[in-house]
């Protein structure tokens, strides 16, 4: 009699630690989806900064060569902008290919 209580006592024991552990895989495995999802929504937001700095670099080169090209031209040619006055617009028409 008292093997039997043992044997169902271990096999009691037994199954309380395999649900516990089914239990915390679960839980696991909830977590890892969480942090999986957390990543890819990181990732996408990397892409989107990666992305706006690329144009930012090529805003500010954009700004950095006009102001430098500006400079020259003031400094070194000895040229000046114009007047709106001194500014005329041309049309010029396309020629017909016939």
């Amino acid at each position: 009699m008292r093997r039997r209580r043992e044997r169902a006592f271990v096999r009691t024991a037994c199954f309380l630690l395999a649900a516990l552990l089914l239990f915390l895989a679960l839980c696991t495995q909830i977590r890892l989806r969480a942090v999986e999802r957390e990543i890819r929504g990181l990732r996408s937001e990397r892409s989107a900064l990666e992305r706006d700095i690329r144009i930012l670099s090529v805003r500010l080169a954009g700004r950095e060569s006009i102001g430098e090209i500006e400079r020259r031209a003031e400094e070194e040619l000895g040229m000046r902008r114009c007047r709106g006055d001194q500014i005329v617009e041309i049309g010029i028409e396309k020629e017909d290919p016939a």
